[in-house]
């Protein structure tokens, strides 16, 4: 989806069009398994992620142990602490390598999948 063009807009339709003093940033992260997990290894994994990072700081998960983006649970922003949190975490675990935790983007108009392209 492209940005809305520079037109006068009024408070409402800026916050409707999430821009301006409304725009919502977050971020993707990408990362390696070290092996490969069973289904209740990567059930423990995943859960671990959402009960230690994304639950704690209410944000909300699209994607999965691998890949995703990390926006804020509702309205809002993520913040480079955010993107800290997940990095030390993914980091810290033995389960993961190679982990990138990219800029803050904007939610509603950047593209996906383009942060890490090789």
């Amino acid at each position: 989806m492209m940005t809305p063009s520079n037109k006068s807009r009024n408070a409402r339709q800026r916050k409707k069009l999430h821009v301006g003093e409304f725009q919502e940033f977050g971020f993707e992260y990408k990362a390696e398994l070290t092996k490969e997990l069973n289904s209740d290894e990567e059930a423990n994994l995943i859960h671990a992620l959402l009960e230690e990072v994304i639950e704690v700081r209410d944000l909300a998960l699209s994607g999965w142990l691998t890949s995703g983006f990390i926006c804020k649970f509702g309205p809002g922003s993520t913040t480079d602490a955010d993107r800290e949190a997940l990095q030390a975490w993914l980091t810290a675990r033995p389960e993961f390598k190679d982990v990138q935790v990219g800029a803050l983007k904007d939610a509603w108009y950047s593209p996906m999948d383009t942060e890490f392209a090789e």
